[in-house]
């Protein structure tokens, strides 16, 4: 005969005399001692009893009990005030969590088994517990008047907060002039940057409040709200402390780094690529490249580099003022408002690359598409635009000598436009990869899971991946020939991984995006090769989804 699971808090005494209460459906599932059964319905009325009633059921007296006609499973009841709880499986985006126990220790369709309303009745017990029996008072600080002043202060701070917020959402909302399908914050890192700071502030109006009110809600209901919204507070000091540094020392040397960048940027994006484009036009390595286009090439694209260094010339001596501006931005914005603006200033410094890049690009990308049609007049193919595949065609001969002498000239012509193009897309994809690193520290610093990683090294039980049994033993029968155990439910605690799925997503999309195979196949077909988008690096770290 099997016999029936009851579930037994591990803090409570067993006393045959005693009476209990607790839940009797899906399993019997002692919450405590009962002493007054008049108590209990009058506890069950109250507003915070009827939210938790509604997920794990009413509890009712149970009487006294035999424990030698059950299979006792102890359960752990947690304070609610320590933000512990069960949780029995963790799942991703829907799916089933690979980091859960192996062993299937219980089976969820079964009514002897543990299923979500047997969690919500573990994490809710020590609750309805504690309204049944509140504990003694003891003297403490008089905090109500903190508390009033709080309110009152933050009635101001709050509405501060959301004009904020939206007058940051308005500005990084703004259409570009002549393009009504991009926003700023489409474009730039800062204004994007100003629009998660505006996501944050919202986040921060909205949370306070259901915070404050923390006996509406489950214990694990109400320890996700707490953890998302100290780990963006954790996240916004952090930025602000470390962008304090950095705005100092920025402000305070603004002009050795500013004499520094200047002369960077003279030496490795005006002489050295005026360099490299004379050595291209003066048979570099040997290979003898057709000089008329070499020359013409090689002219043009000096003169705009030479165009692109006498802006950069002008606009040089405001460069100690530029770094003093961001040295203040980064004190006041953090140090993801200096990585932003870093980042939208290299895509301003090496624009004269992204338009040598655009140029070079088109005319190869030209020359390929030139070979192909050449190669399906030689096959007697042409492609018919209609039905969008290729049909055989019977060619003239004249047809087919123009053709003979246009693959001479373009086959001749190839290999300097093939070495032009390779330099100005090398030059290109370091430029993105610089772009990208800069806004991956942005998505780290800005979604970083610091505040849970924490919670995970110092109190497991606050963040639950599933349960286990533990089976100790607990001493042997009368006959001393059969062992007693003692069977805990336990908590599993979430693994690393789950805590850094969203950055295992990120590196993904980051791989699959920069794969240098794909990137290669790019390179060498004539696509542009464009950064990844800003919104394909940057998740909602405060509970929203992607703007």
């Amino acid at each position: 005969m099997v016999l029936p699971t009851l579930f037994w808090p591990r803090d409570v005494a067993i006393n045959d005399d005693d009476e209990y209460y607790g839940w009797k459906d899906p399993n019997l599932c002692v919450i405590g001692k009962l002493e007054n059964p008049s108590l209990l319905k009058d506890v069950l009325r109250r507003p915070q009893c009827e939210t938790l009633t509604a997920t794990c059921g009413m509890p009712v007296p149970l009487g006294p009990l035999d424990l030698t006609q059950h299979n006792v499973v102890y359960y752990h009841r947690h304070s609610p005030t320590s933000l512990r709880f069960y949780r029995l499986e963790y799942q991703l985006s829907g799916q089933a969590s690979p980091w859960q126990p192996q062993r299937e220790f219980w089976p969820p369709a079964r009514s002897s088994g543990v299923n979500h309303t047997v969690i919500e009745q573990f994490n809710a017990a020590k609750t309805i517990d504690l309204l049944l029996h509140p504990p003694a008072t003891r003297l403490a600080l008089d905090t109500t008047s903190f508390w009033k002043a709080f309110d009152a202060s933050w009635i101001y701070f709050s509405s501060l907060l959301l004009f904020l917020s939206r007058t940051l959402y308005f500005v990084s909302g703004l259409y570009i002039p002549f393009d009504y399908d991009m926003r700023l914050k489409d474009v730039s890192a800062t204004f994007q940057q100003l629009d998660v700071r505006a996501e944050q502030a919202a986040f921060f109006v909205k949370e306070v409040k259901p915070l404050r009110q923390r006996g509406l809600s489950s214990v694990p209901v109400f320890s996700s709200r707490y953890t998302t919204f100290f780990n963006a507070i954790w996240l916004v000091l952090n930025d602000m402390t470390i962008g304090s540094a950095f705005g100092t020392f920025l402000c305070e040397n603004h002009g050795p780094l500013a004499s520094m960048l200047d002369h960077t940027i003279t030496a490795v994006l005006i002489n050295w690529m005026q360099w490299m484009l004379h050595w291209l036009d003066a048979w570099p390595a040997g290979l003898k490249l057709n000089t008329e286009l070499s020359r013409f090439y090689s002219r043009t694209l000096v003169e705009l580099v030479g165009m692109w260094g006498d802006i950069l010339h002008v606009a040089s001596p405001h460069l100690p003022k530029l770094v003093y501006a961001m040295g203040i931005a980064s004190y006041i914005g953090g140090f993801t408002m200096l990585l932003s603006l870093a980042s939208d200033l290299l895509a301003i410094g090496t624009m004269h690359i992204y338009v040598a890049y655009t140029l070079s690009n088109f005319v190869y990308a030209r020359f390929l598409t030139t070979f192909g049609s050449l190669w399906r007049l030689f096959r007697g193919k042409r492609f018919n635009v209609l039905r969008n595949r290729t049909d055989p065609w019977a060619y003239d001969i004249d047809q087919l000598l123009f053709g003979t002498i246009l693959f001479t000239l373009v086959a001749f012509l190839f290999p300097t436009v093939f070495a032009y193009y390779a330099l100005f897309a090398v030059m290109r994809f370091v430029t993105i990869l610089l772009q990208a690193t800069l806004e991956t520290a942005l998505a780290f610093m800005n979604h970083f899971p610091l505040f849970a990683l924490m919670q995970r090294l110092k109190d497991p039980w606050r963040l639950p991946g599933g349960i286990y049994l533990d089976i100790a033993e607990e001493g042997t029968c009368a006959n001393n020939i059969e062992k007693q155990y003692r069977i805990t439910v336990e908590s599993q605690p979430v693994s690393f991984g789950a805590i850094f799925f969203q950055y295992g997503r990120l590196l993904g999309r980051l791989g699959t995006h920069y794969n240098p195979l794909r990137l290669l196949w790019k390179l060498m077909s004539g696509q542009l090769v464009r950064p990844i988008e800003r919104y394909e690096i940057r998740y909602s770290g405060v509970g929203g989804s992607k703007s």
